[in-house]
């Protein structure tokens, strides 16, 4: 666990809260500069964000060319290729983020171009 890790804007004691965040509609995580936003589908698949200060934006990629909305537990999703229906991704990136407050290397992401 990075030892600059908030969740929800608030410090991390032990790595006994990460498993907490598995069971919540959304979270974000924070590391110096860096942020990972997560939320949830009922189904718990998750749309997932990684970002900076110097604006840079990505997106889980999941590899589709499917560019439908999807509901999440509390926003949509605004393109269907950018949800995570595997669990073991999903906390995979988080781990990564966790521990590095970079992006997971070993999966696509798309770029935000705003």
């Amino acid at each position: 666990m990075h030892p600059d890790l908030f969740i929800n804007n608030r410090a991390v004691k032990d790595e006994s809260e990460l498993e907490k965040l598995f069971s919540l509609t959304n979270f974000s995580c924070q590391v110096n500069d860096y942020s990972l936003e997560v939320e949830f589908s009922k189904d718990g698949s998750a749309f997932i964000g990684w970002l900076n200060l110097d604006e840079e934006i990505f997106y889980y990629n999941n590899g589709s060319d499917n560019h439908a909305p999807v509901n999440l537990c509390i926003n949509v999703c605004p393109e269907e290729r950018m949800m995570c229906y595997d669990v073991g991704i999903i906390r995979d990136i988080v781990m990564h983020f966790c521990e590095t407050g970079m992006r997971n290397p070993k999966y696509q992401w798309i770029e935000d171009t705003f």
